[in-house]
């Protein structure tokens, strides 16, 4: 094989692993029920007194959810803050967790997304994310980062819905 072909698969080899390392997704909210979803996410989300919502902030740093066990009550409007603290982009993977809240928004990066149903969510490097949510069900979840070979790296958690 000649030299120069060599260095452009590995070049290309390269390009590929670091787009692959940096796709962590985007932001899915939608206002139409996915099939388990919370059903009545909408009038959740208008009941809730969003005055004053718990809140819950978490760094993403080196190889961690920091912290990486989450409790939220169930009923309670919350706001999850997600500071993304690499140069790198990372995304939450919780489907179960997402099916079984009401979705008021997810703020960041001078965007609103309105609710009520969430099935992925972003988080770019160096900025934060805002996921305003109610938990409608009990229940414990597994989470993980969405983005490529981080769950291995210890990027994931568990998530507490109590009383």
């Amino acid at each position: 094989m000649e030299p120069g072909t060599m260095k452009l698969r590995r070049l290309a080899a390269i390009v590929s692993l670091s787009v692959l390392a940096a796709c962590a997704g985007s932001d899915t909210v939608s206002s139409r029920l996915p099939p388990g979803f919370v059903a009545d996410a909408a009038e959740i989300v208008a009941g809730a007194d969003w005055s004053a919502p718990e809140e819950v902030r978490v760094t993403i740093g080196d190889r961690a959810f920091k912290p990486s066990e989450w409790t939220f009550r169930r009923d309670r409007a919350t706001r999850l803050v997600l500071v993304n603290a690499t140069d790198s982009d990372h995304g939450l993977a919780a489907r179960q967790f997402f099916a079984d809240i009401a979705v008021e928004s997810v703020r960041g990066g001078g965007q609103v997304l309105k609710g009520p149903w969430i099935e992925s969510l972003s988080i770019p490097a160096g900025q934060t994310k805002e996921l305003w949510f109610v938990p409608a069900r009990f229940g414990s979840y597994a989470f993980e980062c969405s983005a490529v070979g981080h769950p291995t790296l210890g990027e994931r958690g568990v998530i507490d819905v109590v009383r």
